[in-house]
């Protein structure tokens, strides 16, 4: 499996948006999850390390169309998320959903804004994920 076009073009956006609110390293494995960018970031000296994986999508939430987690996503969520914070970064079209590691089995069920609304953390449009997002991400690792 190959990163999607929506993924790349949110991968191409996240990292020059962030680029001043945070120290980031992104990470493929080539053989677990070939393709899926994830990465690990920290905000601040006041902060521990979390892990986003990222996700998006060109289309709305459907039965048909929803997020995919990797089962070698959800092994890696059960081993590590009681050590660092992990979150999935989602983008909706241009809704970006930031959601709790811990909804990683949810995750693939929710099929609607809605219910993704009611599992994420903070949302925002993609034109202010600096905004929204340094803040949320360091909250959630201050230590």
């Amino acid at each position: 499996m190959h990163m999607n076009t929506a993924e790349l073009k949110f991968r191409h956006f996240l990292g020059p948006a962030m680029t001043e609110h945070w120290m980031m390293t992104w990470h493929e494995d080539r053989h677990v999850s070939p393709g899926v960018p994830d990465l690990h970031y920290v905000i601040d000296e006041d902060c521990r390390v979390g892990w986003l994986e990222l996700k998006a999508m060109e289309v709305e939430l459907s039965k048909t169309y929803r997020v995919r987690v990797e089962p070698s996503q959800h092994q890696y969520i059960r081993r590590w998320r009681d050590f660092m914070p992990i979150h999935f970064l989602i983008r909706v079209k241009r809704i970006v959903y930031l959601v709790d590691g811990i909804h990683h089995a949810a995750l693939p069920e929710i099929h609607n804004a809605h219910d993704m609304r009611l599992i994420c953390t903070a949302t925002c449009d993609q034109a202010d994920i600096a905004k929204v997002l340094t803040p949320a991400l360091k909250i959630l690792t201050r230590y």
